[in-house]
């Protein structure tokens, strides 16, 4: 008579722990509030910085027009060949980033998706429900389309 086997227990798989929905969505939450409080530093320096750089020339306009022309056209001269030399590059880095984020992020998406949304807020009753669904189905063609 052969001995039969025993069968070992089947070991359970341990399930993959992932970070609930709402811990994941905190997550991006913090970094995306992050990145727009980084975002509003910078742009707060940049206007500070023009600011300061437009009255420190109105300033020196004026010093320069109570002492000597000379003085003046020295102050435009360098106003001038400032922009000269970095206006023209500025705008170019600026367009090139701003291209850059359409292309990474598909704002384009983003852009019909708050549309709808809109149209979803300014809605009721089931006009406000076909709205939101066509924000969502209008969100998911353009976003699977890829890069604008």
């Amino acid at each position: 008579m052969a001995a039969k086997k025993a069968k070992k227990p089947a070991r359970a798989k341990k399930p993959v722990k992932k970070a609930p929905p709402g811990k994941e969505f905190d997550k991006v939450w913090t970094v995306y509030n992050s990145a727009l409080g980084d975002w509003k530093k910078a742009l707060a320096q940049w206007q500070k910085a023009t600011n300061d750089a437009l009255v420190a020339y109105n300033d020196a306009c004026q010093k320069a027009l109570e002492s000597d022309a000379e003085l003046l056209k020295k102050v435009s001269s360098s106003w001038e060949s400032t922009w000269e030399e970095i206006g023209p590059e500025y705008v170019k880095q600026q367009t090139r980033m701003i291209e850059g984020i359409f292309r990474k992020t598909n704002i384009e998406s983003i852009k019909k998706f708050n549309e709808q949304w809109e149209k979803f807020l300014k809605t009721t009753g089931n006009d406000a429900i076909k709205a939101y669904q066509e924000a969502i189905k209008k969100f998911n063609q353009t976003w699977q389309s890829g890069p604008i």
